[in-house]
């Protein structure tokens, strides 16, 4: 087997750093409703009028639910409900209704342009629902003026419509969180957004996935190696609110133009479950430990097979090739996310692509001939060197202003692995191949 080592791969490695050093897009721009929202408080007295009377009967709720089960109920749930005292009808708008049955869902989701939409429920079978999952829901009465509840509703009714109704969802920027505080601060005309944008948090992205993902391991550690650095930028209250919990928190302690956001606080149920915990977990030596440890059995079986040993240089041949194979599938998964999909904000930027890239599935190819003569074993040796030497320059860039991001548990984990097959591939090389 021939494999040249020409330019190709060093122009692929050259592209591979200029994209990992370019700047992402923001956030989603493209959840555009099919017609316009109705007018805002202000731009007609006629209305102003009508909506303050038809608010004056109203009562706005926002519901709170904790997390379930299923990994992604884990981040809670939310409602904003209006209930008219006259009526009796009591409605709770969720906007976190999709179907793993819609067509093309999973390629949607893989490429973030999942559908999402709103629809209302009657309170009460909503709540029930909620409950029956032993899922803690607190009840928080917004303080809002009679106009304000009347517009809320225009808002809401407008926003259920079918041709209204769907939107893009994003997991930090648009979702039903965000979309029940987008919505309340319409009905305040933008004061709400400025109450929470003056509170400066500690918490980013990527603690508050973490926080919430821990006790799932394979999930935490995919989204460690999957955020950017741009999942670590410190949130304020208004960012912090793509979680409901948070919003909650923050609509409780906001205040605009010196009075309480929230009339009434109260949980109306308790869950039985563990709640989770307050913070993301530092596993930073646990993962130093396990990239130790692989990198001891590498060199182990290096030794092993230096020495004659058949079956430890099989046994290195397999881990070699799978561990190859697998960051370089995870790499290329990445490298795509972060130039062709909609996760390109959050997963951009991101130095796990110095660790996991598409070089891995080459040197995964050529690993068995490692120890051969020729053009073949220069070229897998040459490659373990590089994935090896990218891994530190990893290191480095993690503690350099810009470069920096919250996944130094990877480098711990990978760095190690990649530097013993590296060594492993010199070491394993027929004297006639050094000189």
């Amino acid at each position: 087997m021939r494999v040249g080592t020409g330019r190709g791969m060093w122009r692929a490695t050259l592209a591979l750093l200029a994209g990992l050093v370019a700047c992402s897009p923001a956030g989603p721009a493209d959840n555009v409703p099919a017609t316009a929202p109705p007018p805002a408080l202000g731009e007609s007295a006629v209305l102003d009028s009508a909506r303050a009377s038809r608010g004056e009967s109203l009562e706005v709720a926002v519901y709170t639910y904790g997390p379930g089960n299923a990994i992604f109920e884990r981040f809670g749930h939310i409602a904003l409900a209006v209930h008219d005292r006259t009526t009796g009808e009591d409605v709770a708008f969720n906007w976190g209704m999709f179907d793993f049955n819609q067509p093309n869902f999973l390629a949607r989701f893989l490429t973030g342009d999942t559908k999402y939409w709103m629809v209302g429920y009657r309170t009460d079978q909503f709540n029930a629902a909620y409950q029956g999952e032993d899922r803690t829901i607190r009840k928080q009465i917004i303080a809002l003026s009679p106009a304000q509840r009347g517009a809320l509703y225009d808002f809401l009714a407008w926003n259920a419509q079918e041709q209204n109704k769907y939107y893009r969802y994003d997991y930090y920027r648009d979702n039903c969180s965000t979309r029940v505080r987008d919505a309340l601060d319409w009905a305040m005309s933008g004061a709400l957004k400025p109450a929470l944008s003056t509170t400066s948090g500690h918490h980013t992205w990527r603690d508050e996935t973490a926080r919430i993902t821990a006790s799932d391991l394979p999930v935490y550690a995919g989204i460690e190696i999957a955020l950017g650095r741009n999942a670590d930028a410190h949130l304020d209250a208004w960012g912090e609110s793509f979680l409901p919990e948070r919003l909650a928190d923050h609509l409780a302690a906001a205040q605009v133009a010196g009075a309480a956001v929230v009339q009434q606080d109260s949980v109306i149920y308790t869950a039985q479950r563990a709640p989770l915990p307050n913070s993301a977990p530092n596993r930073l030596w646990a993962g130093a430990a396990f990239g130790l440890l692989l990198a001891a059995l590498v060199v182990l079986l290096a030794r092993a097979a230096g020495h004659g040993a058949t079956m430890a240089g099989t046994t290195l041949s397999i881990f070699g090739v799978t561990w190859y194979l697998v960051g370089g599938v995870v790499g290329t998964a990445l490298l795509l996310a972060a130039t062709v999909t909609k996760h390109a904000p959050y997963m951009g930027s991101n130095l796990s692509l110095l660790l996991f890239n598409p070089l891995l599935l080459l040197t995964a190819v050529l690993w068995p001939w490692r120890a051969s003569v020729g053009r073949t074993g220069r070229a897998v040796r040459g490659l373990s060197a590089v994935c090896a030497v990218f891994a530190l320059i990893a290191l480095v860039l993690m503690h350099l202003p810009g470069f920096s991001q919250g996944s130094m548990l990877v480098v711990f984990a990978v760095l190690p692995v990649h530097v013993a097959l590296a060594w492993a591939a010199q070491r394993l090389t027929a004297p006639a191949t050094r000189t």
